[in-house]
């Protein structure tokens, strides 16, 4: 078997090719030995116990610092919330022992160490490796298979062909077409091997144009083989002798649905729903029910110790560039609803909230999101609301952080039905007020509430928290603003207020 001299070849051109990336680096992983062979562990804040472990193993001839720079792994696992581990191979060249048993029986002691210090689920561990790395991967199926629940191959596969499996094994395998240490030309002998032992069905499902950053994507995908496994390879058009670093969330999309026990169950959140799923960020559910999406933003999504964590690391224009969304509402026509939650932030800042269509045009069913001004420690918060537009069966809550950096957690978030919200504005026909042709609703509001402020140009002034219609006049005499109108918003309607 020439293993030996083509993977020289990937080491004498990786450090040229595949520089280290943005992001985290390898000083935040520990450091920890085990049976006197060095791994590097990345442990995500607040890791829940009995969460996965991801086992990331780098090619021939090279490191730790070198795998986790071309792959990042822990911005997937500060999301997902999953503890990873790249170890560093032997001595001499940093090779896998890929025909014997020195560093299968190594990789059990790891597992092992890893569940006694961080409480890891040892039925949900994950193997994925690059070049060599993924040599043992491949190996490591005919040894360890009853302690690793699926595995991930990059660019890499016995070339001495196919072994044998343990078991029907799940299996994500990435190559690129143009890989000329590796062969993409000697894959399909190998991988049709393992399909053949574990049944699978003998034409794939294939996905043209599979989604994918860089390069042009084709995914095949033949299954269920034996004991519910799939077996899939993702087919990268033009792509080198590359570690996986735009593949890991396909690869963690993957490998997450599988435990020893099997095919994990899917998470199914209910859709058309007059109840928020998974508001109190259950343990067992982490963040399932709950997406985010970014915009010119960039941010995280996480649990963290049984809440969600919002983390901005970069603010947007809007506060909705960085948003927390649960979709699959129920928001009847007519019907009074209160929505509340705890939140506070990692310093004081401001949250928006709304209540809205998931669809363009993003209808706002509180008239416009409500911005909530947020301290250090946990508060409660509540709105109220009645549905005035036609019946949503697919409405939307949103948390929007994004005008602000660091972290927001939100707990304990519930809606409810209840009767008819009390202090209604009275509206009095339109055009009553007129500021540069357009036309606003004067109002008059019962009760203490919050209103926002906005020049005639459209442009956020201020908030006005707690006061009563007939005060806002003096409010806004008192607050040094230049002389000019000003709108006044609140409950969905407007006024127009002068400042002298």
């Amino acid at each position: 078997m020439k293993v030996l001299p083509l993977l020289l070849i990937a080491a004498s051109v990786s450090l040229a090719q595949w520089g280290g990336g943005g992001g985290k680096s390898i000083n935040d992983y520990k450091k920890v030995s085990v049976s006197g062979r060095d791994v590097h562990v990345y442990a995500p804040s607040g890791l829940a116990p009995k969460s996965p472990l991801l086992l990331s193993f780098h090619g021939m001839d090279q490191d730790p610092n070198y795998q986790q720079q071309n792959t990042h792994w822990e911005a997937v696992a500060d999301t997902a919330g999953f503890l990873v581990v790249y170890p560093r191979g032997g001595t001499g060249f940093s090779t896998w022992d890929i025909s014997g048993d020195k560093d299968t029986k190594w990789v059990t002691e790891i597992i092992a160490q890893m569940a006694k210090d961080y409480d890891i689920d040892t039925k949900r561990v994950y193997m994925s490796g690059f070049s060599m790395g993924g040599m043992f991967s491949y190996h490591s199926m005919g040894k360890i298979a009853d302690k690793i629940a699926a595995f991930a191959p990059c660019s890499g596969y016995l070339m001495g062909g196919a072994g044998t499996a343990m078991r029907p094994v799940p299996i994500f395998h990435t190559h690129g077409t143009t890989d000329d240490v590796v062969g993409y030309s000697g894959l399909e002998n190998n991988l049709g091997s393992y399909r053949k032992q574990f049944n699978c069905p003998s034409q794939a499902e294939v996905t043209n144009n599979y989604p994918h950053t860089g390069d042009r994507a084709t995914l095949y995908s033949w299954g269920p083989c034996d004991g519910g496994v799939y077996v899939k390879h993702l087919k990268l058009e033009g792509r080198g002798h590359m570690p996986s670093k735009n593949e890991v969330s396909d690869i963690w999309n993957f490998v997450k649905q599988y435990s020893l026990d099997g095919v994990a169950a899917a998470i199914e959140v209910p859709t058309n729903r007059d109840y928020v799923f998974n508001g109190d960020f259950s343990d067992s559910l982490k963040t399932a029910g709950w997406g985010l999406t970014v915009h010119s933003g960039e941010g995280t999504f996480k649990f963290n110790e049984g809440k969600g964590e919002i983390a901005v690391s970069k603010t947007g224009t809007n506060a909705y560039d960085v948003q927390v969304i649960q979709k699959g509402m129920h928001y009847e026509k007519g019907q009074s609803y209160k929505l509340t939650f705890d939140a506070y932030g990692s310093v004081a800042r401001s949250l928006e909230v709304n209540l809205e269509k998931d669809t363009d045009p993003w209808t706002s069913y509180l008239g416009e999101a409500k911005t909530f001004e947020l301290g250090t420690t946990s508060k409660s918060y509540e709105i109220k609301f009645t549905m005035n537009e036609p019946t949503d069966e697919n409405g939307r809550i949103s948390f929007n952080a994004g005008l602000a950096t660091g972290s927001v957690f939100i707990d304990n978030v519930k809606i409810e039905k209840i009767d008819k919200v009390e202090d209604d504005p009275v509206v009095v026909p339109e055009d009553t007020n007129k500021v540069q042709g357009i036309a606003f609703k004067s109002i008059q509001l019962l009760g203490e509430q919050t209103f926002s402020v906005f020049n005639t140009k459209g442009a956020f002034v201020c908030k006005l928290n707690g006061v009563r219609m007939n005060d806002v006049q003096t409010q806004l005499n008192s607050m040094n603003l230049d002389k000019g109108l000003y709108i006044v918003r609140g409950n969905g309607a407007h006024r127009i207020f002068s400042v002298k």
